[in-house]
């Protein structure tokens, strides 16, 4: 196993009335904060009638920033950046799901930043934000207890990343109830996105005894494949039933575990290229939702790489799917994803074999892909290809 540094220090409030709690633990910091929301679904699943009567009875003054999409842009966060400052709020509230919860963090971070942008294009870890807090009315992200926001720069076709300690959130409060009216073919690309988080730092596992075939990083694999049968039995639960709150349950805490470096622990970092070729599809195709892109990437990444690293492979396939073989643990994920409603090639959002070039090279531009085996820019192409 690698050496890691492990650190999680999000305060999670879980469960029914959670979200009355949020404004006594935001007043301990802050008098005033900014609530980052997206297109209403917070008013029509109660979340912020809840957050902003906590808020008030706490005596927390609050301004409102509505409107953040999927994949939000780098123009919306300069808007937002706007508003906190000229609000001189003291933290920063995101009621809602990952897009909303990444704003809020870049909107936190951007206050102190003079030009948003070129820190991301820098690379340079953020050291000072806006506390930040949440409230998740959808699980899938894990941006909830994460130092971690993802952008798009429309103009430039970029989505890109920007993080530090300072934006991991200091309290989430997720009452699995806000999420029961969720429509499912969200859910369903929210549990996929959490699948795929999980994935990323899964096969990164190595045998280490060929003889007893025990891996090195076993503790961490066997938490992982937990969490992916969790999710998987909890998805089958909810598109059967919606309102199963034991179901939404685990999947709002599932998702919250696959991304906040616990799956990651002794793993070198996971290998993250499905989702850099995700972040440059929609990066191009901002209209892509997230989890969904990954659906139709992930299996195709698995097929490219997975002659590289056969025994990881082999055991995904047995422990999370009961198959025998590589191909079998490849086509039963590909066939979940399916069954959950996601689509299975990129032609369904207008991409074209024009397109592949640059999806390519903006995947390229952020860094050299593939940790399990390094990757060509033709391996990238022929992953795009096989899916288009």
């Amino acid at each position: 196993m690698d050496a890691f540094t492990y650190s999680a220090p999000t305060q999670v409030i879980f469960g029914q009335d959670a979200v009355d709690l949020i404004g006594w633990h935001i007043v301990k910091e802050a008098s005033s904060v900014l609530l980052v929301m997206g297109g209403g679904s917070a008013r029509k699943n109660g979340a912020y009638e809840a957050a902003t009567r906590s808020l008030q009875e706490a005596g927390v003054d609050w301004t409102e920033f509505w409107g953040i999409k999927p994949n939000p842009s780098l123009e919306q966060i300069e808007a937002g950046i706007n508003i906190a400052r000229k609000a001189s709020v003291g933290a920063v509230l995101g009621i809602g799901g990952g897009s909303v919860i990444d704003a809020a963090k870049a909107i936190a971070a951007g206050f102190y930043l003079d030009d948003y942008w070129e820190r991301v294009e820098s690379r340079k870890t953020v050291e000072r934000s806006l506390p930040v807090y949440t409230v998740v009315t959808l699980s899938g992200t894990g941006s909830e207890m994460n130092g971690k926001a993802v952008i798009t720069n429309e103009q430039l076709q970029k989505k890109w990343s920007l993080g530090g300690h300072c934006m991991i959130p200091k309290v989430t409060a997720i009452d699995p109830l806000y999420q029961v009216q969720t429509p499912w073919h969200l859910t369903a690309g929210s549990g996929i996105d959490a699948m795929t988080h999980i994935m990323e730092n899964y096969f990164r596992g190595r045998i280490s005894d060929k003889r007893t075939g025990y891996f090195n990083e076993e503790t961490t694999l066997n938490i992982c494949e937990g969490l992916l049968i969790s999710l998987i039995n909890s998805m089958h639960s909810l598109q059967h039933d919606p309102s199963n709150y034991e179901a939404r349950a685990n999947l709002a805490w599932a998702s919250c575990l696959s991304l906040n470096g616990l799956t990651g622990c002794g793993l070198s970092g996971g290998d993250w290229t499905s989702h850099a070729l995700e972040h440059a599809l929609s990066g191009r195709f901002p209209h892509v939702p997230h989890g969904e892109g990954l659906a139709v990437i992930f299996p195709s990444w698995m097929q490219q790489v997975c002659a590289k690293a056969p025994d990881i492979f082999n055991r995904f396939a047995a422990t999370v799917w009961g198959q025998d073989t590589i191909q079998g643990g490849i086509d039963a994920t590909r066939a979940a994803f399916s069954a959950w409603g996601a689509p299975s090639r990129l032609s369904s959002w207008g991409v074209t074999e024009e397109d592949v070039p640059h999806l390519v090279d903006n995947a390229f531009a952020y860094r050299a892909l593939g940790r399990i085996a390094p990757l060509s820019k033709d391996d990238v192409a022929e992953i795009f290809m096989r899916v288009l």
